[in-house]
């Protein structure tokens, strides 16, 4: 708190009348506890039970219902939830995720969402559940109207203690062995092992009436064994339960035993009717109630959690978190004035603290309580605005007002300085080794030596604290920075490198270096020998970048006074740096340090606030907290504008539709003991290649995700720097649509390709069919020219060669008969022209579009033979030709070529063969060729011997034309067979 400000608003409070305060006395320290209550969503304040399951959760029992708390928020179950009842008496985490809870009515048990009721398997008058534990096994084990049950399918199964119906079991236990202990009503311990039992405590004659509430196992001494009484706390030795001190009652206990703990020091906790009682290990009891920081309602259980927490459950006034001894507090309830401020602190002559209070004067703690430092009357109300306090090496308390000037305080009592008398903040007092005493004030500042006060000058008006070097330099400290005077004055060219334009608040010598608190720029430091600076602001760790008060403890600590709390740092004597150390986690009050009032003593660092005064213990070690435990709370899917759709169940693996994903991930690190301060990292596998930057955000969002497999994973990062040992994921998998499928686009495929092909298809048809349509217009235009010229070639050569017939015969006739030579030449004529006339038959025959047709081809051939063959003795047999042959069309140089090539070849058998049977057969064996065959009986030819002459050789270039192979077979006397073949797949049907 700036003293500056606080000087304007106590010049009006010294005009008011103060009454003297009288003697007061107080306890000790306040201790630290976090305390949770139904106004911070506890279902209700009568705590009965505590556990915490694996996800590191506290579940809380209830008179009405269960809690459990993940360090932010309370999550309440009762009757409504699914519970046999609201009484729930105790309550137990499994370590398969399941919580058991033990109410007035039975047992019950949530997993996954769902509450399951178990019903013995026998009558009870009383369905209250006592205990639940699970043994090494995982058996459930619980108790019930004084019997023991396990649970087994489905159902509380009774089990007799050593075969005995008569015992009447008082509390069970499990041992870090996973086994199974029972406590029974005067017959001491069994222990379960495989399925036999075995007494292993007696309970000493003189306990043995005293039911055990809890057998408890010793965390640290496996072979320490403690069981607690209504009224006892016995420990198992040799096999007997005796009182673990001498007497009947721990010493320093008072009231009735409910609760036994072991917290992470091995000190023993006792929850009684009356608060809690701590067993130290250096043999000292500790009574926690309202008067140090808890209740004085009682304490019905104890827990130590997976990280090192202490739970104190009330009956009556909520749960209570044991902050440890790490720092206890002066405030009110010790006895600092209600409504006051700790304007500063200092140490007297015999060590004690003083506290200097603004309108209420000066306090003293001498280690048991506080108390008001007595005025003599007629100077009390000058001292009563304290503004600070210094002890020098006299031990002469050096006290600075409000406008009451500069005061002495020693063994001899109070006295004003000389000349002291002016409207004057003391902001600041310190010493020099000459024995001179530094003052900042708000009006500049002075110096008192040899019983004078002198203004030094050159300081402005306000200085607000002093640091000096040996006896002639000092280093002052003021709204615009720190100033330098050496044999008391300024060095008028002073000024610290890289120092920010900046008010300073406090300042320290730290080995070599100057250490300066600035009003919003954070700890400055510079190295006197080396020169070399650095800013420490809340980048660095820092609560605050407002620094106003700071000391350094027996350690070489630095403790920092800041504007949202105390900060505590290491210095690295190798990188010549500062370190944060003290953010493990505890969670501290935000409180504003006062300025300068600051004071490390012994062991302790007391700091000032404008709340209270917080006293620090340097012995403490600051061991790193444990990680959070990270978990994935809920993943929602949301609609385009954020509006939540629906939950998705946290399965092993979700499959989404292409239109469910704009998802919402929720996620926790479970740190109970300061959840603020954990942040987290995270990342998308699919989406992200690396984890996000740390940040403290547990929600984030993901819009339009693209279909694909993804897991989501994060983890949590306690406040010094620890990860979470498990890392929560989230596997999913968003289905593209099915017009992004695999299977869709390979059929896309296939139906672009097969369109393609259709289309080249269909544009290749088109194709032909124009070409067949062109090559139709002209075989069209062909076979009527063909038509034309053999109707031509008809009328006109048939008539002119018949006419020169007809012509010859009518000479002949007028030709005498004596005359035989011209009718020789006549007759000659006659028989030329129609030689002529039958050769021209053939060529009409071609040229005739009706001879495209293989049938029409081979009739013709028939009637070249039988026309050949008609006057000689030579049998032509043509064998039947199936009228299916119609249908095959030959084009016009195929019915040409085949044609003249079997005249040929009947007119060489004619002349040559000698032949009586000549035969012509068509064979089609094969369903894409043509075999035409011509076989004779004559007297055949030798094939290496025969000479091919002009007639085979235009047969053989008549067969290659039309793409056909020509085979002759032949020996002497054995006739000769002739085979055209030619294919017919290219042909037009």
């Amino acid at each position: 708190m700036n003293k500056l400000s606080r000087f304007l608003s106590v010049v009006f409070l010294c005009s008011l009348a103060f009454t003297l305060l009288g003697l007061r006395r107080a306890g000790a320290q306040k201790y630290i506890f976090a305390h949770y209550d139904i106004e911070d969503g506890l279902i209700q304040s009568q705590v009965n039970k505590l556990s915490q399951d694996v996800d590191h959760r506290l579940w809380i029992a209830t008179f009405g219902g269960v809690c459990r708390f993940d360090g932010k928020e309370f999550t309440g179950y009762n009757r409504r939830a699914g519970l046999p009842d609201n009484y729930v008496s105790t309550i137990f985490s499994d370590k398969n995720g399941g919580t058991w809870f033990g109410t007035l009515s039975g047992l019950a048990r949530l997993y996954n969402g769902q509450i399951v009721k178990y019903n013995p398997d026998i009558a009870l008058h009383r369905y209250l559940i006592g205990n639940i534990t699970q043994d090494g096994e995982g058996t459930i084990w619980v108790t019930s109207d004084g019997m023991l049950f396990k649970v087994k399918n489905g159902k509380m199964q009774h089990v007799t203690v050593d075969d005995n119906n008569e015992l009447i079991v008082t509390s069970i236990a499990v041992n870090a062995d996973g086994k199974l202990h029972v406590a029974v009503y005067k017959n001491g311990i069994y222990k379960l092992t495989g399925k036999m039992w075995r007494h292993v405590v007696d309970v000493n004659p003189e306990y043995a009436n005293q039911p055990v509430k809890r057998i408890f196992f010793d965390r640290f001494s496996p072979q320490k064994t403690y069981l607690l009484t209504l009224t006892n706390l016995l420990c198992v030795k040799d096999g007997t339960a005796q009182p673990l001190h001498a007497g009947v009652f721990p010493p320093g206990v008072k009231g009735q035993l409910l609760c036994i703990e072991q917290d992470a020091e091995a000190n023993i906790w006792l929850g009684t009717d009356n608060g809690a009682y701590c067993i130290c290990n250096d043999g000292g009891t500790l009574h926690y109630n309202s008067a140090n920081g808890l209740t004085d309602n009682a304490i019905a259980d104890i827990f130590l959690d997976a990280d090192k927490n202490l739970w104190l459950g009330s009956l009556g006034n909520g749960l209570y978190r044991c902050e440890g001894d790490r720092y206890t507090v002066f405030d009110r309830s010790q006895g600092i004035p209600e409504s006051k401020i700790v304007m500063s602190l200092a140490t007297d002559w015999n060590n004690n603290v003083l506290m200097g209070i603004e309108g209420s004067g000066i306090l003293r703690y001498d280690g048991k309580k506080l108390s008001n430092i007595l005025v003599p009357e007629g100077i009390d109300a000058y001292l009563k605005n304290i503004q600070s306090l210094y002890t020098d090496k006299s031990g002469t308390v050096w006290i600075g007002t409000v406008q009451a000037g500069l005061w002495q305080y020693d063994k001899s009592g109070f006295k004003q300085v000389k000349d002291s008398w002016k409207n004057y903040a003391y902001n600041f007092i310190t010493s020099s080794d000459d024995g001179t005493v530094w003052l900042a004030t708000s009006q500049g500042c002075f110096y008192y030596n040899n019983g004078v006060l002198k203004q030094l000058n050159g300081i402005p008006s306000y200085s607000s604290s002093i640091v000096t070097l040996g006896r002639d330099s000092v280093f002052i400290a003021t709204q615009g920075g720190v100033m330098l005077a050496v044999n008391k004055s300024i060095v008028s060219n002073f000024k610290l490198k890289s120092f920010p334009a900046t008010g300073v608040y406090c300042m320290i010598i730290y080995k070599t270096m100057l250490l300066v608190g600035t009003d919003d720029s954070g700890l400055y430091t510079c190295d006197m020998k080396t020169g070399a600076t650095r800013i420490y602001t809340v980048k660095d760790g820092l609560k605050a970048n407002s620094i106003y008060s700071m000391v350094a403890d027996e350690r070489g600590r630095l403790w920092l006074g800041t504007g949202r709390g105390i900060n505590r740092m290491k210095y690295d004597p190798v990188t010549k740096t500062f370190g944060v150390i003290d953010n493990v986690g505890f969670k501290e009050p935000v409180v504003e340090a006062n300025q300068n009032a600051i004071l490390h003593r012994g062991h302790e660092v007391w700091i000032s606030t404008t709340k209270s005064v917080m006293v620090y213990s340097t012995k403490t070690k600051m061991e790193p907290a444990p990680p959070p435990h990270v978990m994935i709370k809920s993943v929602q899917l949301l609609k385009e504008d954020g509006e939540k759709r629906s939950s998705i169940d946290l399965d092993d693996w979700v499959r989404l539709k292409h239109n469910q994903n704009h998802l919402s991930i929720t996620f926790l690190g479970v740190y109970l003991k300061n959840p603020d301060a954990v942040s987290y990292q995270y990342k998308l596998v699919g989406l992200d290649s690396a984890f996000s930057a740390p940040m403290h955000n547990n929600v984030v969002n993901y819009p339009s995700l693209p279909p694909g497999s993804y897991t989501f994973k994060v983890k949590a990062i306690g406040p010094d720097g620890q990860q979470s040992t498990n890392m929560a994921d989230f596997h999913f998998e968003i289905i593209p649509p099915f017009y992004q499928t695999f299977t869709f686009r390979l059929v896309a495929v296939m139906l672009l390709v097969l369109l393609g092909f259709g289309v080249q298809n269909l544009v290749h048809q088109r194709k032909v069919k124009r070409q067949k349509a062109i090559e139709a217009m002209k075989r069209e235009e062909k076979l009527k020219i063909r038509q034309q010229t053999a109707e031509d070639f008809h009328d006109d050569l048939g008539n002119k060669l018949t006419r020169i017939t007809v012509l010859s015969e009518i000479l002949s006739a007028k030709i005498d008969q004596e005359k035989s030579d011209q009718r020789g030449i006549v007759d000659q004529i006659r028989q030329n022209a129609a030689s002529l006339y039958n050769g021209t038959k053939d060529i009409l025959w071609a040229l005739d579009p009706k001879s495209d047709n293989l049938h029409e081809t081979l009739a013709h051939i028939r009637e070249i033979g039988v026309e050949l063959f008609h006057d000689v003795p030579v049998d032509f047999e043509f064998a039947a030709i199936d009228e299916d042959i119609r249908l095959i069309k030959l084009p016009m140089e195929y019915s040409r070529n085949i044609t003249m090539i079997f005249k040929e070849l009947l007119n060489n058998i004619l002349k040559h063969a000698n032949a009586s049977v000549v035969t012509f057969e068509l064979d089609q064996r094969h369903k894409h060729e043509i075999a035409l065959i011509v076989t004779d009986d004559g007297k055949g030819f030798d094939m290496n011997a025969a000479h091919r002459g002009r007639g085979i050789n235009n047969v053989n270039a008549r067969a290659k034309r039309i793409n056909a192979r020509l085979d002759i077979n032949s020996s002497e006397g054995k006739g000769s067979t002739t085979i055209l073949t030619f294919g017919i797949n290219q042909l037009n049907y």
